[in-house]
């Protein structure tokens, strides 16, 4: 088959379903219920035909509850006049139902249609939608869940314990201490949450928050709480910063043009896990971007938190004195970071200078690129004012042309 016309099948199939998905909708979308064995619960929804299409909808219930659901009706007419219908089921609550959540799924399906005096089906996508029956069982005595969420950046990070109390007691007093763990499995800090009370089927949080003193890295946060007098733990991994190896200084010490250049490349691993077989890569371009030279270090194995420096060479025959364009891509566990650069290569030295200022040279000075930083602001400020200018002139003229009308 050819594959343009599966493309296109592909395409009408995606915007087929897309549109069907609007179609239909249900709401709510979730019922949540008390438990009370042997009770009748009814329950109602509401489907809703948005782009009013004509449809048979098939009714079913799903879960570990479906046999305690009786549904109104199986199968749904509608027309393209309806709107919306509204759905009544039956729930009859079991008897000894174990503790903790229960769910039943009702779900509405479009029933395929038939192509006319064939008696098969049309093939194509399955539209469905579902309202859940929840019923929460309580446990008996005090019975806490919980879960957490760790939000913040790499200066400051927030631990937030969301909890739910489903035992049929309430609880007088919950706090949790975190301790966080690096990647070697060492403790680096303890933090206590606040304490809060939570009655029965309540839902609250506590939480605590971390000025970071640790390096950048992978950490596991281990909450230890104590609810009257009962323990429990959670646990949650989490990151600080960017997995990142730095480039922090280029340099070239005792050149000579025409001789071998040794570039001097320092970068420090600001993980807190080791990077194995790191390497650089240079690139060299003449004024049409044409590549002159492609340098590779050796692999390096860098400690974490460590500083290396990394070699690379470039014999600098028949090169002329100028300003030369390239780039250094770091690779390291299976990730790779650029930075563009400019080489000054002089008669006795090598100036690497990376987007405008110069990351390292030996006996050289920023003064010169402070002077452009200066001369910038300068501009900036002065179209600043330009622009205020216009704005109070083209303000007035508007005031007197409203004042003579």
């Amino acid at each position: 088959m050819n594959k343009k016309f599966v493309l296109v099948l592909c395409i009408l199939a995606i915007v087929s379903l897309a549109s069907n998905t609007l179609a239909l909708g249900v709401t709510p979308g979730r019922t949540s219920l008390d438990y009370s064995p042997g009770q009748e619960k009814d329950i109602t929804f509401t489907i809703i035909n948005s782009e009013h299409k004509e449809m048979t909808l098939e009714v079913s219930v799903q879960g570990d509850m479906n046999s305690s659901i009786i549904l109104e009706s199986t199968s749904i007419k509608m027309e393209s006049s309806d709107e919306e219908k509204k759905m009544h089921a039956k729930l009859i609550m079991p008897n000894n139902l174990s503790p903790g959540k229960h769910n039943a799924n009702i779900v509405i399906a479009q029933k395929p249609e038939k192509k006319e005096g064939s008696g098969q089906a049309i093939i194509g996508a399955v539209l469905a939608v579902t309202t859940q029956v929840s019923i929460y069982v309580p446990y008996p005595g005090k019975y806490l869940e919980g879960e957490i969420k760790v939000s913040g950046t790499e200066k400051n990070k927030r631990f937030a314990i969301t909890l739910l109390s489903l035992g049929t007691e309430d609880i007088g007093k919950v706090g949790a201490a975190i301790h966080v763990y690096d990647s070697s499995g060492k403790e680096v800090k303890i933090l206590n949450t606040n304490e809060i009370s939570l009655r029965s089927s309540e839902t609250r949080e506590i939480y605590t928050d971390w000025d970071v003193d640790a390096p950048d890295g992978r950490y596991k946060a281990k909450a230890v709480l104590n609810y009257d007098g009962q323990e429990m733990s959670l646990e949650k991994d989490f990151e600080i910063g960017e997995f990142l190896l730095d480039l922090q200084q280029i340099f070239v010490k005792d050149f000579k043009l025409g001789g071998i250049a040794k570039f001097d490349m320092l970068v420090k691993n600001k993980w807190n896990e080791p990077i194995t077989n790191a390497y650089a890569e240079m690139r060299v371009y003449d004024e049409q971007m044409q590549e002159i030279v492609d340098m590779k270090s050796a692999t390096y194995n860098i400690p974490a938190g460590e500083q290396t420096t990394m070699n690379y060479y470039w014999d600098t025959k028949d090169v002329k004195q100028g300003l030369y364009n390239s780039n250094v891509i770091l690779y390291y566990n299976g990730k790779k970071t650029q930075q563009d650069l400019k080489l000054d290569v002089g008669q006795d030295k090598i100036d690497v200078i990376g987007l405008g200022y110069v990351i390292s040279s030996e006996n050289s000075s920023s003064g010169g690129n402070k002077g452009l930083v200066t001369i910038l602001i300068v501009v900036i400020v002065f179209l600043l004012l330009v622009n205020l200018a216009w704005f109070f002139v083209f303000r007035k003229k508007k005031m007197k042309e409203h004042n003579k009308s």
